[in-house]
């Protein structure tokens, strides 16, 4: 009776991960629009860059139903850069946030402290992420993969990234992203709770056999540390 008593407390367990997750996905079902912005200021000036986006444009992105998510942090060894998983329900619902008033203000009054701007239109692979929560810690990653080995890579990653979301409670999300002129260019995001879940996960073996799989298969990695902050998880979809 014990036996059975755990088999069930265990599959219960299971379940209750597995619901807290969920797939980023338009009412349709489809994969929705997907972009990185890479935005440079001034040296020293963007503290002033994240005010003007909290201040003007956080209150009309809320209320925006078709934008999903701007997750973004700054680079821990550049803090004059700042780099965003930006979500959209659809190309419409793009242009529906670009051209709004308060994105408008919060470009001009930017201008004068930005250094750089560069948008690079993606294709979304896999984009899971917990129901709701807060990350504070987020790493990301650009691979280049060879073309013969690609759909061997984006098969991998795309199940250890729903499996880490899935099962590890420390994994608030997983995101990976191929480049639309050169799918074998992929970027992805991971979220975590807070730095014991990333050492956690790192230091998992299931981390380690993922590494096993894919490192035979990337030709050139990049990986990008970013300072500690606070990024609340979008229920929107």
């Amino acid at each position: 009776m014990r036996k059975l008593f755990m088999i069930a407390l265990g599959v219960m367990i299971m379940f209750q991960a597995t619901a807290s997750a969920k797939s980023i996905r338009t009412p349709e079902g489809n994969m929705p629009r997907v972009q990185w912005a890479v935005v440079e200021s001034v040296e020293g000036t963007m503290p002033q860059i994240i005010d003007m986006g909290a201040r003007i444009l956080a209150p009309t992105t809320a209320k925006e139903r078709g934008t999903y998510s701007l997750y973004g942090a700054i680079e821990r060894d550049n803090p004059n850069l700042m780099r965003l998983l930006e979500i959209y329900e659809s190309d419409e619902a793009y242009r529906i946030h670009s051209t709004s008033e308060a994105f408008q203000q919060y470009r001009a009054e930017r201008l004068p402290i930005l250094a750089g701007l560069k948008i690079l239109p993606v294709n979304g692979i896999v984009l899971e992420q917990k129901a709701h929560g807060v990350g504070t810690v987020a790493q990301t990653h650009r691979f280049e993969i060879a073309p013969a080995d690609l759909a061997k890579f984006q098969k991998i990653i795309s199940a250890e990234a729903v499996r880490a979301v899935r099962e590890d409670s420390g994994v608030m999300g997983a995101f990976v992203t191929a480049e639309q002129p050169h799918p074998n260019f992929l970027h992805t995001m991971i979220i975590f709770s807070d730095e014991a879940a990333a050492q956690s996960y790192f230091t998992s073996n299931a981390y380690k056999n993922f590494r096993k799989q894919v490192e035979p298969l990337i030709q050139t990695e990049q990986a990008i540390d970013y300072q500690p902050t606070r990024i609340p998880l979008s229920e929107k979809f």
